[in-house]
């Protein structure tokens, strides 16, 4: 296995592990309305925190679109095999890091990504319904 073949592996594993903690953070958002609803917990809290639950998803997907990047440069030169720059995830990372207020701006673009937003939007919505103060609530 080549350097670049290895390297390829090792991220492709890792974007699948990130692909998994978002699915984590969705479930946990269910569990958490749910729980919400059942124990009559303050329907403004249990949206923050669900706000806040979602924009970490979004963090997560940002973290595994840069992998992605990487690997799409992998591919590119094991494609064109002139081009030896393997092992070189972090230098990258580091150089095309943007500053605060750009990388804010990509965790929100992430987070509002369809897959990334469903569940918390569905949430929300549903929460908002049954509020006391908004709408029909269990008694």
């Amino acid at each position: 296995m080549t350097d670049f073949q290895n390297e390829w592996a090792i991220l492709h594993s890792d974007i699948e592990k990130y692909q998994r903690f978002s699915l984590i953070i969705k479930l946990f958002s269910i569990l958490t309305c749910t729980l919400s609803i059942a124990f009559s917990i303050n329907t403004f809290v249990t949206i923050f925190i669900i706000l806040v639950l979602w924009l970490q998803d979004g963090i997560w997907v940002t973290f595994q679109q840069r992998l992605e990047s990487r690997v799409l440069v992998i591919e590119d030169s094991i494609k064109n095999l002139k081009n030896n720059n393997a092992f070189q995830l972090y230098s990258e990372w580091q150089s095309n890091r943007p500053g605060s207020i750009k990388l804010l701006t990509e965790y929100t673009l992430n987070s509002l990504k369809p897959t990334v937003a469903y569940p918390y939007i569905a949430l929300i919505v549903l929460l908002i319904i049954i509020s006391p103060h908004t709408g029909i609530y269990p008694p």
